[in-house]
């Protein structure tokens, strides 16, 4: 009896199987427009892609390569002295490189040097940055890039379909969750001594910005400190008047002393060896001993 019920789930867990298979290898139907539906999902500044502008120009967008894999890596070769291989390294990964390729569907010719103009505006990041936002479900995700390279946009019918494919690099290779609204795109909690629970919802480290307000008492004898559970504090050894704030940046590396207008390198106000709070990915318990209130600024973030 048992034998046979064996080859009876068998049987149905091998149907299951190729059910899921064949699903998986079935292509799905192409949208018209060869690329991604419009579904007003990815900008960069001001101007949206996969959608239908006020001036019925049409904007799509067939690709981001390089958003949806890992950056490249740089893994230091260091030779074993004797023996074969390597010795074993940390490695970093590089700057993201980006392309964005498309096309933009014009309903009369005279309508291609303005949108032309647009998006070469919208692209021209080069003395100043923008944030290239892409609406993947369920989290927003976003990336700060500049322009790389040459843009190539290329007119290709007598009715106005012009094709771009453009570069962009992200010095910074993480992708953050994308805030709308939110303040330089940061998600902000207030710490206490109790401990604050923050979750990193994407798949690697991510840097915080902690910002200290006095005024607080603290000397190298008693530290107001930040602490992170899984281990790395940071201490302020000086005191803070009202009105200032301390902010410690471990993406940059910097610590600041914010007054007013006026805004002055702070790090000798911390201890000497400082532990750079990074967030892992999940829930991250941080707390703060020290006077006035202090507070996190991150963000979730995702490598790949």
């Amino acid at each position: 009896m048992y034998e046979y019920y064996d080859s009876v789930d068998s049987a149905a867990a091998q149907g299951l199987e190729n059910k899921r298979v064949n699903l998986g290898l079935t292509p799905l139907p192409e949208p018209v427009i060869s690329g991604l539906k419009l579904n007003a999902d990815v900008s960069i500044g001001d101007l949206t892609l996969n959608t239908t502008d006020s001036a019925g120009v049409v904007w799509v967008l067939s690709d981001i390569e390089g958003w949806w894999t890992l950056p490249d890596s740089e893994i230091p070769e260091l030779r074993r002295g004797w023996g074969d291989g390597d010795y074993d390294a940390i490695g970093r990964y590089s700057a993201r490189l980006l392309t964005l390729s498309g096309s933009f569907l014009t309903q009369d010719p005279s309508q291609v040097a303005v949108a032309r103009d647009r998006l070469i505006r919208a692209t021209n990041l080069v003395k100043t940055g923008n944030w290239l936002v892409v609406r993947e479900s369920p989290i927003e995700k976003a990336s700060f890039v500049r322009l790389s390279g040459s843009p190539q946009i290329e007119t290709t019918s007598a009715r106005g379909r012009t094709n771009f494919s453009i570069g962009f690099k992200a010095a910074d290779p993480i992708k953050y969750e994308w805030l709308d609204g939110a303040a330089d795109n940061y998600r902000s909690s207030g710490l206490s001594a109790s401990g604050s629970a923050i979750n990193n919802e994407g798949n690697t480290y991510v840097s915080t910005v902690i910002q200290v307000f006095g005024p607080i008492t603290a000397s190298v004898a008693s530290p107001a400190t930040v602490t992170l559970a899984s281990g790395g504090s940071v201490k302020i050894v000086e005191s803070l008047t009202s009105g200032q704030i301390l902010e410690i940046d471990s993406l940059n590396r910097e610590v600041l002393l914010v007054e007013g207008d006026s805004v002055l390198s702070g790090r000798y106000k911390t201890a000497t060896l400082i532990d750079w709070i990074y967030l892992a990915p999940g829930v991250n318990t941080v707390t703060y001993t020290g006077g006035g209130s202090c507070r996190m600024l991150y963000r979730s973030g995702w490598i790949g």
